[in-house]
């Protein structure tokens, strides 16, 4: 039987999405699943968006809704 984090990562990965997002300051790659522990139920499936390099923020990446969203500029 599969668990809830394995049957997300499924739907992720045949819809060619990559993670989880919860606003800008939450995300999730399909890598590392809730690595809070668990999955909310406002979490909803995005794009990885990596940051620039030389660009200064506190995240490598984000997960966003679009592929072309630079939350970093917000």
């Amino acid at each position: 039987m599969k668990t809830v984090i394995e049957i997300v990562a499924d739907y992720l990965k045949y819809n060619e999405l990559d993670g989880l997002q919860n606003g800008a300051e939450c995300g999730c790659s399909i890598d590392d699943l809730a690595p809070c522990g668990e999955i909310q139920s406002s979490c909803s499936t995005g794009y990885k968006v990596d940051v620039p390099v030389g660009v200064e923020c506190e995240f490598d990446f984000y997960i966003c809704e679009n592929k072309d969203d630079k939350p970093w500029q917000e």
